[in-house]
């Protein structure tokens, strides 16, 4: 089956906005005619599908092996590709939480800094009452975040402080500003990273595709080599 953009179908349906809607579908059949399944396997799918949707013969072991076909392709294709990934990506998936207590005044901002490194009040306690941004109505509490999303100044000294650190006072702007790191939450590369990362590799696949058959262009030629 060979894509033809020229078949009045397709121009009718890139009109009404559903022309990629249409390229995925066709990238994806031919994904799935290059996957086999064991028989026995396609008979299960295939009866267990036929109860939730009546469909045609020839429509129904399409339907009902569709996503298993597609899953057999994306881990064949881009398994070896997810440590790099994940390297690549590791930093924006980490999570940190830290509380926040902001002044104007910088003489406010520490006392109470040393109130709460005496363990006199409460940093959450202190936010809530004295703080003058909107982290106050959290006690200060921010997160969990990327540990890149914040101000650079902000991001620098976090990066560098370990759990339970408070840090400052500072001054950013026209504020003085005291942090406590509380919490480094680390992306493992366990099961259910892998098939996100997998998942992911394969959209950005799909994607150029898609935009190879838009500008009329070759696409990436599809191969199937099981794991």
């Amino acid at each position: 089956m060979a894509f033809a953009p020229q078949d009045p179908s397709w121009q009718l349906l890139r009109c009404s906005g559903r022309g990629r809607q249409l390229q995925e579908a066709w990238i994806e059949n031919e994904i799935c005619a290059l996957v086999p399944l064991p028989p026995e396997r396609q008979t299960e799918l295939i009866e267990s599908f036929a109860l939730e949707l009546p469909l045609q013969p020839e429509d129904l072991a399409y339907a009902a092996t569709r996503q298993e076909r597609l899953q057999l392709y994306k881990r064949a294709a881009f398994t070896l590709h997810v440590e790099e990934r994940f390297s690549r990506t590791k930093r924006q998936r980490d999570r940190i939480i830290y509380s926040m207590l902001r002044c104007v005044a910088p003489g406010r901002v520490a006392e109470l800094a040393l109130a709460i490194r005496e363990g006199e009040l409460d940093f959450a306690s202190a936010a809530i009452r004295w703080s003058e941004g909107p982290e106050s109505a959290q006690g200060g509490r921010i997160g969990p975040i990327p540990p890149d999303l914040g101000h650079p100044e902000l991001n620098e000294r976090l990066n560098q402080a370990n759990e339970g650190d408070l840090i400052g006072p500072f001054p950013v702007g026209n504020m003085h500003v005291l942090l406590r790191l509380d919490t480094r939450i680390t992306t493992r590369l366990d099961e259910a990273m892998q098939e996100q990362l997998i998942e992911e590799l394969y959209a950005e696949w799909l994607n150029r595709q898609v935009e190879a058959l838009t500008k009329g262009e070759n696409m990436d030629p599809i191969e199937y080599l099981p794991t």
